[in-house]
C-alpha cells in the first residue's frame, strides 16, 4: 500500500529593521508508484460545422494510470472567455469500458460569434495524494449557410423625372449577410408581378443598382411598385428551404416625377360671342379657360 508522510516547516525572512514575515511550507512524500496519469495525446484537434447537433460526440480522450490503481476521473475545465468553454458548450462524458472520456456539444454553436475553441482537461488518478495531468482540445468550427441575406429597410422609395432615359439610375438596396464565402455572396433580382411594374426596371446582381428600362410619362402613370430578392450563394443549411438559398425581400416604390412637358391647352379651339354695340368699357363679354396637365 502507498505510504504517505509529510514534512511541515516555517520560513522566515528578516529585513534589517528588524520585520519579518513567514510562510507555511508542507512537503508531501508520496510513493514512487503513485505517478500522475498519462494522456494518449497531449493535444487534440477537431473540425466540426457550426450546426452540429446537441449531445453529438466530437472526440474521444484518454488517459492511463501507470502505476497503482487503474482508474481514472476527467473534468472539463471552464475557462474566462467563450473560446475557453464559459459559457459552458461542450460537456466530458466517460466511457467505463475502455476508460476513455468523450466530449460533447452542450448548447448550439455559432460560427459567427464564436469560431475557435480551446478546452482543457483534466484527469485524475485514485490515490491517497491523487496526482492530475492536462491535455488541450482544440475545436474549430466550420461556417455553414444558416444566416439570411437581410435587407437595411424593407421598403424603399425612390424618384425619376418623367421623359428621363433608359438607363437611368433610380436607387440602390442593400442586403447583408453575416455568412462567410459562397454563403455570404449576395445577388439581386426582382420579382416578376401581376401588375407588371416590374418589366420596367432592371438591377444589377452584385451592386444591387436599379436602372429604367423605359421612358416614363407621369400623366399617365405616376408611380410603380417592384419587389426586389436577395439570393446568397449556395445552398441553406435551414431545414425549411429545402436545398435552396436563403432569401430576403424588399418593395421599393417608384415616383415618377413631373416636369414642365406639356403646353396649356383650351377646352375648344375656337370660340363665337356675339355682343351689343352699345355695351360699355370692361363688359364682360366671354370667360375662356386651358388646362395644363402638369403639376
Amino acid at each position: 500500500m502507498s505510504q504517505t508522510s509529510r514534512i511541515s516547516q516555517q520560513i522566515i525572512a528578516t529585513d534589517g529593521g528588524n520585520r519579518s514575515s513567514s510562510v507555511d511550507l508542507m512537503v508531501i512524500i508520496t510513493n514512487v508508484h503513485n505517478q500522475a496519469p498519462q494522456w494518449d495525446q497531449a493535444e487534440y484537434w477537431v473540425t466540426i460545422p457550426e450546426n452540429t447537433v446537441r449531445d453529438t460526440k466530437i472526440v474521444n480522450v484518454k488517459a492511463t494510470s501507470p502505476l497503482g490503481d487503474p482508474r481514472v476521473t476527467y473534468n472539463l475545465e471552464e475557462g474566462q472567455v467563450p473560446e475557453t468553454n464559459m459559457p459552458v458548450r461542450f460537456y466530458i462524458k466517460p466511457n467505463r469500458a475502455d476508460g476513455s472520456a468523450s466530449i460533447l456539444v452542450a448548447e448550439p454553436l455559432d460560427f459567427e460569434t464564436t469560431r475557435f475553441f480551446t478546452l482543457r482537461v483534466r484527469v485524475q488518478n485514485v490515490a491517497a495524494v491523487p496526482l492530475a495531468s492536462f491535455c488541450t482540445v482544440y475545436v474549430n468550427l466550420t461556417d455553414v449557410n444558416d444566416n439570411v441575406p437581410f435587407f437595411m429597410s424593407s421598403t424603399y422609395e425612390a424618384m425619376v423625372p418623367e421623359g428621363a432615359e433608359i438607363g437611368t439610375s433610380v436607387a440602390q438596396v442593400s442586403a447583408t449577410d453575416l455568412d462567410s464565402g459562397l454563403h455570404g455572396k449576395i445577388n439581386y433580382i426582382i420579382l416578376r408581378d401581376e401588375s407588371g411594374d416590374s418589366q420596367f426596371f432592371s438591377i444589377d446582381s452584385h451592386t444591387g443598382v436599379i436602372r429604367t428600362r423605359a421612358t416614363f410619362d407621369r400623366e399617365q402613370k405616376g408611380s410603380y411598385l417592384i419587389e426586389v430578392q436577395s439570393q446568397d450563394s449556395s445552398e441553406s443549411a435551414r431545414p425549411s428551404q429545402l436545398g435552396q438559398p436563403n432569401t430576403d425581400t424588399a418593395y421599393v416604390r417608384i415616383f415618377i416625377t413631373d416636369v414642365n412637358d406639356n403646353a396649356p391647352a383650351f377646352s375648344q379651339l375656337m370660340y363665337e360671342v356675339s355682343v351689343e354695340e352699345d355695351e360699355e368699357v370692361g363688359f364682360i363679354i366671354i370667360t375662356v379657360t386651358a388646362n395644363d396637365e402638369d403639376e
